[in-house]
């Protein structure tokens, strides 16, 4: 056996990873190709994932005078209330939307995956009955603890090719 006949995981990795600048029609082989529509559909259905957050921001709006006197009753909040009640409300509206239409949507990704664990750690887990079970068994603000999650695997892949991030950046992840 040469040394030309071993191949590293280096070696077979590149068939299935690509650097930003390799050309997109480069042939992947057909196990790579096999799996993309897969992987884009996917991505697509995580990024409609995170519209749940919008109907959440559209309530705080429709009440700002009561939100802006809740976010001022949390310590942190209570710096600036009205700056933070809109930039709440407004993450919750328009980020979901840009990572939804795949537009910038690492950055966006990364503020909503921010401001969620800000809001999970000032509310719930920073409350004087903070317990990490419900009564049923589930993790308390697990619903925030999922769309956490969601948009940090979207910070960590991108919008995938059906997006307007990959019409904006010619293809490129």
């Amino acid at each position: 056996m040469h040394d030309d006949d071993i191949r590293t995981d280096d070696d077979r990795s590149e068939h299935y990873h690509r650097e930003v600048y390799d050309a997109w029609e480069e042939d992947l082989g057909p196990a790579a190709e096999m799996h993309r529509p897969g992987l884009d559909l996917g991505l697509l259905v995580a990024r409609l994932g995170t519209l749940l957050l919008v109907p959440h921001g559209v309530h705080k709006a429709t009440d700002m005078s009561t939100f802006v006197r809740e976010v001022g009753d949390n310590v942190l909040g209570a710096q600036a209330p009205e700056f933070f009640a809109w930039m709440i409300m407004l993450g919750q509206v328009g980020l979901p939307v840009l990572i939804a239409l795949g537009l910038f949507t690492r950055p966006a990704a990364f503020l909503v995956a921010g401001s969620l664990s800000t809001i999970w750690l000032l509310e719930i887990y920073l409350s004087l009955d903070y317990q990490p079970l419900t009564p049923e068994g589930g993790l308390t603000g697990e619903a925030v603890l999922l769309l956490v999650a969601l948009s940090l695997a979207l910070v960590f892949t991108g919008a995938g090719r059906w997006s307007l991030d990959a019409m904006r950046t010619s293809g490129r992840p």
